[in-house]
């Protein structure tokens, strides 16, 4: 099994975070999706919320536009992302902001909370089942969990050549970690292929989103060439574009009553 090394995880998306609302586009469109989705729970008040991976703050922008907060937990394993979602949601005159840094999987939450929201960041943990059963602990009766991750053929084309990739898991084994203590409002997954001029622009957009926070080890130019051809081989358009391959999953719960 894969586990992850946060510490790579955490260098990586420290030197992305300028470049990442700007490449980023599909995980832009996921946190879109997802308030969307909870939009639609007639769910406007929340005492507490705590984010976990907050990034640069396109799901928390989109929160706040949406709903009254009284207090907002913000979580992500860069510390410099808090000033980033700051300025994402500068305009919407919030102040009320309580920054609690580090690995999710290991960090203490307080407890009384309304909310837990994600987005795009429990693909790269490595016990979501605990994490969820830990967050059903701190959740308010009533209190929802709501989050979006990757599916198992999420890069598959970097899988196919490289044989590289992060543990994911698929929808019914996130669902399997969820029931035990929530009722599943929604649950659904898909798949998105985005085009890229060549196997090299593929590249240089993982390294942009920090996504590519995988291993230490790096291209020379042989491993490079090599990459080059068996990506045009295998996953090529004809119009000699080439394809990486998203997918997405959302699920919202709410906690049971016992």
């Amino acid at each position: 099994m894969h586990i992850t090394d946060k510490q790579i995880v955490q260098r990586r998306f420290s030197r992305t975070l300028e470049t990442y609302n700007r490449q980023a586009f599909v995980q832009q469109q996921i946190a879109s999706k997802l308030a969307g989705l909870l939009l639609n729970l007639n769910r406007k008040h929340f005492k507490r919320i705590l984010e976990i991976g907050c990034g640069t703050g396109f799901l928390t922008q989109k929160i706040l536009s949406n709903s009254s907060v009284g207090e907002y937990l913000l979580n992500d394993l860069v510390d410099s992302a808090f000033k980033e979602v700051r300025q994402a949601t500068a305009g919407l005159n919030f102040g009320r902001y309580k920054f609690i840094p580090g690995d999710a999987e290991t960090t203490a939450f307080p407890n009384n909370i309304d909310a837990v929201f994600s987005s795009s960041s429990f693909q790269w943990f490595n016990n979501l089942e605990s994490f969820i059963s830990r967050m059903y602990g701190l959740l308010n009766s009533n209190g929802i969990i709501a989050f979006s991750t990757f599916g198992e053929d999420n890069f598959r084309e970097i899988k196919t050549i490289l044989n590289v990739g992060l543990n994911y898991k698929t929808l019914p084994e996130i669902i399997s970690f969820v029931k035990p203590n929530f009722d599943i409002i929604h649950a659904e997954e898909w798949w998105q292929e985005e085009q890229f001029q060549c196997p090299n622009t593929v590249l240089k957009h993982m390294k942009l989103t920090g996504v590519n926070g995988l291993k230490k080890s790096f291209f020379g130019k042989a491993k490079l060439l090599t990459f080059d051809e068996k990506y045009r081989q295998l996953f090529s358009n004809k119009d000699k574009s080439v394809n990486l391959t998203y997918h997405p999953i959302i699920i919202i719960a709410k906690k049971k009553a016992r």
